[in-house]
């Protein structure tokens, strides 16, 4: 329960698919941050002109609620290449090592089957939405926008995960998990 959350990704080797993956996953997240710097800055505008009196940014809230969500979901692909999704391995912390991979291969194929049509279904309402023309009440902001941009988000938190349940059924090379400084003192899993 102790154990550090894993190697850092620059200290693990990895194939060309990983470290493509890691670099989209990478530069997505980067997105993400400066969305929140943004909507941040922009709440922070917000309330010193309220009180100063200059008045509040136009449909500050709307804003916020739609950045948010999309600033959100730009992490979750990263989050889910690297295997630090929540877990609760108290059942599972005594376990041997290949029965570990094993249940932890079979929750990256249920996240990214779950994932997959969450993406799908989302793809489906922004594309209701943008038909049926619904717009923010203060902004007038197409409620489709920020729905459309959670899409790639969750697509490519999908494929992350279905390339670590690949992995951990197929390959002989350890992904990045938990006890990830674990494995890599085993030389048998480090090679």
């Amino acid at each position: 329960m102790n154990e550090p959350m894993g190697l850092p990704p620059e200290l693990r080797q990895r194939g060309a698919v990983e470290a493509a993956l890691s670099g989209i996953c990478r530069l997505l997240a980067y997105a993400g941050g400066a969305l929140f710097l943004g909507l941040m800055a922009m709440s922070l505008v917000s309330i010193v002109g309220r009180k100063l009196g200059f008045g509040s940014v136009n449909g500050d809230i709307e804003l916020m609620q739609a950045g948010t969500a999309v600033a959100a979901a730009a992490f979750l692909p990263y989050c889910a290449l690297m295997g630090e999704n929540l877990k609760v391995d108290f059942f599972t912390e005594h376990l041997p090592a290949a029965r570990k991979r094993w249940m932890d291969g079979s929750a990256d194929l249920i996240l990214a089957i779950a994932v997959a049509v969450l993406a799908w279904r989302t793809a489906l309402s922004a594309i209701s939405i943008h038909e049926a023309g619904e717009v923010t009440t203060l902004v007038s902001l197409p409620v489709w926008i920020p729905v459309a941009a959670l899409v790639p988000s969750l697509a490519l938190t999908s494929l992350c995960a279905f390339y670590r349940a690949a992995s951990a059924f197929f390959c002989r090379q350890a992904m990045p998990l938990a006890s990830g400084l674990e494995r890599a003192a085993r030389p048998e899993v480090a090679k």
